[in-house]
C-alpha cells in the first residue's frame, strides 16, 4: 500500500495539472492541432468609482504644489497696497467652520 496515491487524490492542484496533461496528450493523439485552452490566471476588475478615484489621484499628483501665478499676483497687490481683506467674509467662514466641527 502506498500512501502517496491517496494523498494525490486529495491535492486539487496536482489533480488539475494531471488532467490538463492528460487532455494535451489526448489532443495530440486525436488531431494534428490540439485545442488551446484559454489561459487562466488571476484577474482584477475595478469599479467605475475606483477608476475615477485613481484618475483623480493621478491628476492631483500631477498638479503643481504652488500656483505661482496667484502667488505673484497677491504679492504684487500686497506690495502696492491694493490688497484688502473683507473681514465680514473671514468671520462668516470662521463661523461656518466652527459649526461644521460641532456637527461631526
Amino acid at each position: 500500500m502506498e500512501i502517496k496515491t491517496y494523498l494525490k487524490q486529495l491535492d486539487p492542484y496536482r489533480t488539475q495539472l494531471e488532467k490538463a496533461e492528460t487532455g494535451k496528450a489526448n489532443a495530440r493523439k486525436g488531431s494534428a492541432q490540439p485545442e488551446r485552452a484559454a489561459p487562466q490566471g488571476d484577474r482584477i476588475s475595478l469599479s467605475v468609482e475606483g477608476k475615477l478615484r485613481t484618475e483623480a489621484y493621478a491628476a492631483a499628483q500631477a498638479a503643481p504644489d504652488v500656483r505661482q501665478e496667484k502667488v505673484d499676483t497677491l504679492r504684487e497687490r500686497v506690495n502696492n497696497g491694493s490688497y484688502t481683506v473683507d473681514s465680514r467674509k473671514v468671520a462668516e467662514k470662521l463661523v461656518k467652520e466652527e459649526i461644521e466641527l460641532f456637527r461631526r
